[in-house]
């Protein structure tokens, strides 16, 4: 089983990270044949806004479905992964910017996704799909969560779970506590997911 981490966490010490470093852990001890790809799609330099050139390039690529083309690499990624792991943080009232870059990037038609009697058609293996963030207010209610349930509904028929952990940079706030927390919730996931 392959399990893609799609690590969209620029601090090296971030808390999102911390979170989704600690499930892969005790999800890999739980089931011994998972095959765990990351990509930091924060330090991918091939990781580009769609502009003209690109679309016209990506058009050219479709036609041909040339799969095996560089600018594929992330669709490919997405296609072939069974569950898809999303460590981001609540930013700006979702996520980086990075991240709506990298759905550019898999949003693939013929590929990840067809159109058939006027509506889309997914085309992926996977089937689950979490998303882990920490914030430093409230995110109980995450538009970029929000956003990447709608994007699972475009490319296949994924079950998706979100796990936060808000209130972080609250004075007098028990961050041990709500991190504990978020650990224990994404410790209980581990055995079914």
């Amino acid at each position: 089983m392959k399990l893609l981490f799609v690590n969209a966490c620029a601090r090296k010490d971030s808390r999102t990270l911390e979170l989704c470093r600690y499930f892969l852990k005790e999800y890999q001890q739980c089931h011994s044949d998972v095959e765990i790809e990351e990509i930091n799609i924060c330090e991918e330099k091939e990781l580009l806004p769609m502009n003209e050139q690109r679309l016209i390039l990506r058009n050219d690529i479709i036609q041909k479905k040339d799969w095996n083309h560089a600018m594929m690499k992330y669709a490919l990624q997405w296609n072939q992964a069974e569950k898809i792991l999303i460590g981001a943080p609540y930013w700006d009232w979702s996520f980086p910017s990075v991240l709506k870059i990298y759905v550019e990037n898999i949003m693939i038609s013929e590929l990840n996704f067809v159109f058939r009697e006027n509506r889309s058609v997914g085309l992926c293996k996977g089937q689950k799909m979490l998303y882990v963030t920490t914030a430093g207010g409230n995110a109980e209610q995450n538009m970029g969560y929000d956003y990447m349930k709608r994007v699972l509904l475009e490319l296949g028929e994924y079950q998706s779970q979100y796990v936060h952990a808000d209130n972080l940079d609250v004075y007098g706030i028990d961050i041990d506590a709500i991190m504990k927390k978020a650990k224990s919730e994404l410790h209980e996931m581990v055995k079914d997911w």
